[in-house]
C-alpha cells in the first residue's frame, strides 16, 4: 500500500488545491521532510495536509506502471463515472471504448485498470486522512481547530473504506457473519508494513466508528464552502453506509439530518435548471463539489474530457452509451431530465454545440452512436477546453435515499411523500401517491437511476441489493432497425458477457485485489477468487 503513499506529492499541489494552503507552513519546511511531530504542533500544518486530501479527490492523476498519465481520465469524478459502465444503466449499441470494463472483463483480472485505480486512489485518501486524524488528536489545537479537522478527515477515511470495502470484499449480510476478507485496515498514514485483509465486519466497524465522530465534530462547524466536508455532506456518507448495511432506519435518519441541516443556499433544482451541463459549482444541488481553478487545464484526461459531450477529444468518440429505456421511457412528458438524453426515435434533436464524432452528425441511421438516448448531460466549458466542476455529493441523493429507506420500513406515505418532493422539481404533474410496496420502491429506484445517471452509484445499488442484469433485454433493441438490433444482441450476450454475475453469489461481484499490491505484501494479502 505505502510503495504508492503520495503525501508529499500532495502537499506539492497545494500551489493547485482547490481551497488555500497556507504559504507560511509551505515555506518553513520541505515537504518530504515534514514529521507527525511537526504536523501536530502546526493547524496551518495540518489543514495543508487536509487540502491536499480534497485536492487528490479532483486532481488525482492515474498513471501506469511506466509513470506516464492515462487517458482513464483524473479524480473522484471519473471514476465514478467508469463505476456506471458496471451497471444496466449504459447500453451499447455500437463500438465504444471501455468494453472490458462493461462487460466485467477488467475489474476481475488482477492486471486490470480500475480496481488498481480504485485501490489506489482511496488508499492514498486514506493515509492522508490517518495522518491527519492521529496528528489532530494528539496536537494542541483549539478544539474548533479540531473540529474543523477531524471532521474532514474521518468523513474521507469512512468515505474511502466504505468504497473500498464495496468493491473488494462481499456484500454486507444484516445479521450475518460477515467475516470474509475485504481489504487492509490501516490506520497509520506513516508505517509502511504489509497488512492482511480484515473481515467485511471489521471494516464497517471501522467505519461507523468514523463516520460518528466525523458527526460530532461537523456538528459544530459551520462552513458554506461546497469544498469542503460539511455535515449535510458527512451525513450522505453515513446514509450510504447505512443502506449498505440493509440498516433503512439508520438511512432514513441520517438522509433527513442531511436534508435539513443543509446549508441554507443548498436547494433541489427545479425543470431548466437541471439542464446546466453539471459543470458548475455554484449549482444549488450541490452539497460538495470542487471548482475548477482558471488556471488549471487537465486536457484530454481531465474529468470533462471523458464525461462531457461536446469537448472535442478522442475519447469522447468512444464513449457510445445510451441510456436503459426501461428506466427513461416511463418519464413524464414534461420531465426535464428527458432533455439529458438524444432518442432518434422520438425526434429529438442533437443540441448544437456536441462533439461531431460523439454523434456523427445528420448519421441518424448510419448506426455510428447509441441513438437510442445519448447523453447530453455533461457539459464541459467548451469544445476547446476541459474544464468543469466537479459535484461530490448532490442533494437529490439523499431524497432518494430517504424515500427507499421509507418504502423499505412499509412506510409509504412517507416515502410517497419524499419522493414527491423531489419528483416535482423534475416533473410538476408527477403523482408519487399512485404507487405503494414493492411498486413504490421500484419507482423511486427508477427515479434515482435517471437522476444519477453517470455519477457511480448505480453499481453500490445492484450489488448491495443482489440485482442480476440482462442488458440485452432492455427496451433500447425496439428502437434499433434489423440490422441495427441484431448487432445489438451479439455486443450484449454469449461469450462477450460471460463475466457478467449471473446470480448473487458470482465472484465477479468482487474486484480482484491489483497484483503488484499483492507482490509488493509478500503473500500476506489474499487474492479473491477469480472468474473463471
Amino acid at each position: 500500500i505505502m510503495k504508492r503513499n503520495i503525501i508529499a506529492t500532495v502537499l506539492l499541489l497545494c500551489g493547485l488545491t482547490l481551497t488555500s494552503c497556507s504559504k507560511d507552513f509551505l515555506d518553513t519546511a520541505p515537504t518530504d521532510a515534514l514529521t507527525r511531530d511537526q504536523l501536530s504542533g502546526s493547524f496551518n500544518g495540518m489543514k495543508a495536509l487536509l487540502d491536499g486530501v480534497h485536492n487528490t479527490m479532483y486532481n488525482y492523476d492515474y498513471y501506469d506502471a511506466m509513470g506516464n498519465p492515462q487517458g482513464f481520465g483524473v479524480g473522484y469524478g471519473s471514476l465514478m463515472f467508469k463505476m456506471d459502465y458496471l451497471g444496466d444503466d449504459f447500453i451499447n449499441s455500437v463500438p465504444a471504448i471501455y468494453m472490458g470494463l462493461h462487460r466485467y472483463e477488467d475489474h476481475t483480472n488482477p492486471y486490470g485498470e480500475i480496481n488498481e485505480r480504485a485501490w489506489l486512489f482511496f488508499y492514498s485518501i486514506i493515509n492522508q486522512s490517518s495522518t491527519i486524524i492521529n496528528s489532530a488528536e494528539a496536537s494542541k489545537v483549539s478544539e474548533k481547530e479540531k473540529d474543523y479537522l477531524l471532521g474532514q478527515a474521518y468523513t474521507f477515511r469512512a468515505m474511502s473504506y466504505h468504497f473500498l470495502a464495496q468493491l473488494f470484499g462481499k456484500r454486507y449480510v444484516k445479521g450475518g457473519a460477515n467475516d470474509t476478507p475485504a481489504v487492509p485496515l490501516k490506520l497509520d498514514g506513516e508505517k509502511t508494513d504489509p497488512l492482511p485483509r480484515a473481515s467485511v465486519k471489521e471494516i464497517y466497524d471501522q467505519i461507523d466508528s468514523d463516520i460518528a465522530k466525523a458527526l460530532d465534530h461537523l456538528s459544530r462547524v459551520e462552513t458554506q464552502d461546497k469544498n469542503q466536508i460539511s455535515y449535510s455532506a458527512a451525513c450522505a456518507i453515513a446514509a450510504r453506509v447505512a443502506l449498505s448495511k440493509q440498516d433503512y432506519a439508520a438511512a432514513e435518519k441520517y438522509a433527513a439530518e442531511g436534508i435539513a441541516k443543509k446549508n441554507g443556499n443548498i436547494k433541489l433544482q427545479t425543470g431548466t435548471d437541471l439542464l446546466d451541463g453539471f459543470n458548475d459549482i455554484n449549482a444549488t444541488e450541490w452539497i460538495w463539489g470542487y471548482k475548477q481553478a482558471s488556471d488549471q487545464d487537465q486536457g484530454y484526461w481531465g474529468y470533462m474530457a471523458h464525461v462531457s459531450c461536446n469537448f472535442k477529444a478522442w475519447q469522447i468518440g468512444g464513449t457510445h452509451f445510451a441510456i436503459n429505456r426501461d428506466i427513461y421511457d416511463p418519464m413524464g412528458k414534461n420531465d426535464a431530465r428527458r432533455k439529458w438524453f438524444v432518442c432518434a426515435d422520438l425526434g429529438d434533436k442533437i443540441p448544437s454545440g456536441v462533439n461531431e464524432e460523439l454523434f456523427a452528425l445528420g448519421n441518424y441511421a448510419g448506426g455510428k452512436w447509441s441513438s437510442t438516448g445519448q447523453q447530453v448531460k455533461f457539459w464541459a466549458q467548451s469544445s476547446d477546453s476541459s474544464r468543469g466542476d466537479m459535484q461530490i455529493i448532490r442533494l437529490s441523493e439523499l431524497y432518494y435515499i430517504k424515500a427507499e429507506a421509507e418504502a423499505r420500513q412499509g412506510k409509504d406515505a412517507a416515502a410517497q411523500k419524499t419522493l414527491g418532493e423531489i419528483m416535482v422539481t423534475r416533473d410538476p404533474e408527477y403523482n408519487a401517491s399512485q404507487y405503494s410496496g414493492e411498486q413504490l420502491i421500484s419507482e423511486i429506484m427508477r427515479n434515482k437511476r435517471i437522476d444519477h445517471w453517470g455519477e457511480g452509484l448505480r453499481f453500490f445499488d445492484i450489488k448491495r441489493l443482489g440485482i442480476t442484469f440482462d442488458r440485452s433485454t432492455a427496451s433500447n433493441v425496439k428502437y434499433l432497425d434489423t440490422a441495427a438490433a441484431e448487432t445489438f444482441r451479439k455486443r450484449n450476450t454469449g461469450d462477450l458477457v460471460r463475466y457478467v454475475p449471473k446470480d448473487v453469489n458470482s465472484p465477479a461481484w468482487e474486484f480482484a485485489i491489483p497484483y503488484d499490491e499483492i507482490k509488493a505484501a509478500g503473500g500476506v494479502i489474499e487474492q479473491n477468487p477469480l472468474v473463471q
